[in-house]
């Protein structure tokens, strides 16, 4: 039987900006908010963002943006997570 390796630590950043309307990024006549969450693991790390692109105000899903091909198989369970942190800002 192949030993699993155990986290010992997670670390997790949330950046918030404001882009401003007509960014190159999205186009928009809005500004979009856009929320980007870093999870550090052994394996990599992995971001994932968030947006009000298209509904100011309304935040959009939480999708993936750097998923590690490592830790592709905890996609969802990364997502979420993300999620659960956005519930909280």
């Amino acid at each position: 039987m192949a030993a699993t390796s155990q986290l010992t630590s997670l670390d997790i950043r949330i950046r918030q900006q404001v882009l401003p309307s007509g960014d190159a990024s999205h186009g928009t006549p809005d500004p979009v908010l856009k929320r980007s969450f870093f999870f550090a693991f052994p394996e990599g790390e992995a971001q994932v963002d968030q947006t009000d692109y298209g509904h100011p105000g309304k935040m959009n899903p939480c999708y993936p943006q750097v998923i590690p091909t490592r830790l592709a198989a905890k996609t969802q369970a990364i997502l979420a997570a993300a999620e659960a942190l956005a519930a909280l800002l």
